[in-house]
């Protein structure tokens, strides 16, 4: 898994579109997720992009006020999803996800919860993940990157 994070419109989303280019990884086999795929929905894809990760989470904390469900269902999906990259070779999965303001704590409760939950959500993410790229303004810096994958 490589999961790629940084601030709002910094350019992750082209950064990943130019990296599946270098690999030739044609636009058929690439299924761009911002919620929960099934198994057979994902069995047709070669690489897995789950974008708008901070959605997915805001909109778990208006169905439950309960973080530590949502951040559970998350490290469940991550599971599922790990699982599925490892099934096949070959397979990729990237989960991107938005910097959350730069540590600057917002005054509404309901929107700090959030944060805290994104927060959590992607310490775990960055935990499972083979390799960690934060890109900031179209600059891709590698925090993190297992040595085979170099």
């Amino acid at each position: 898994m490589h999961f790629i994070i940084g601030g709002a419109y910094n350019g992750k989303r082209k950064w990943v579109d130019e990296l599946l280019e270098q690999d030739d990884i044609s636009d058929d086999k690439i299924i761009v997720l911002s919620g929960r795929a099934s198994e057979k929905e994902l069995a047709s894809y070669h690489v897995v992009v789950w974008s708008r990760t901070e959605s997915w989470i805001e909109a778990g904390m208006k169905g439950t006020a309960n973080k530590e469900a949502i951040v559970e269902h998350w490290k469940n999906e991550v599971t599922r999803l790990l699982e599925w990259e490892q099934g096949e070779e070959g397979r990729k999965l990237l989960i991107i996800g938005t910097d959350q303001s730069k540590g600057v704590v917002p005054m509404d409760k309901t929107a700090r919860a959030a944060r805290d939950v994104t927060g959590w959500c992607y310490q775990y993410t960055a935990l499972k993940a083979e390799r960690v790229t934060r890109v900031w303004y179209g600059i891709a810096e590698e925090l993190k990157q297992k040595e085979e994958s170099r």
